[in-house]
């Protein structure tokens, strides 16, 4: 198949295809003139390369797998396995931090609420409502200052 074909089939671009190919992603294919024919391999290649962009893998971060791959004359797959998991790592270290937000932001939730919401409907808090139903208005009224 063709590079276009390539392209649609996987959804990157021509260009995308020739990067891939210039960094040692890809084996350079065999060519019909001066067309460049692509196989199966190279489709499940560039698959694979695609799905780890998905899970936020940067091409350079792929560099190491590259020259193993060139060294060893096979895919490196323990390489490849040590990868993902540092990737899983991070992913687990930026949930925790999502975690954590998500905490602040429910203190910080029921802070407003407590400062600015409705006060307690209890009898004995209910005249105190009725004569200052705006909790905002009475702590935000500016102080005055005695001459003296």
């Amino acid at each position: 198949m063709f590079i276009g074909r390539l392209a649609e089939l996987t959804g990157c671009t021509p260009k995308a295809i020739r990067l891939y190919e210039q960094m040692g992603l890809i084996n350079e294919p065999e060519r019909d003139g001066r067309y460049r024919t692509y196989n199966a391999h190279h489709l499940e290649i560039v698959h694979l390369i695609r799905r780890a962009q998905i899970a936020g893998f940067k091409l350079a971060e792929m560099s190491p797998l590259i020259s193993a791959k060139n060294k060893l004359k096979a895919f490196p797959l323990a390489l490849a396995n040590e990868a993902v998991n540092a990737k899983r790592q991070q992913v687990k270290e930026k949930i925790a931090e999502l975690q954590a937000l998500d905490l602040h932001l429910i203190e910080l939730k029921g802070e407003m609420n407590s400062l600015f919401g409705p006060a307690p409907t209890s009898i004995l808090h209910k005249a105190e409502s009725i004569a200052c139903p705006d909790k905002q208005k009475l702590t935000s009224a500016p102080l005055r200052a005695v001459a003296g």
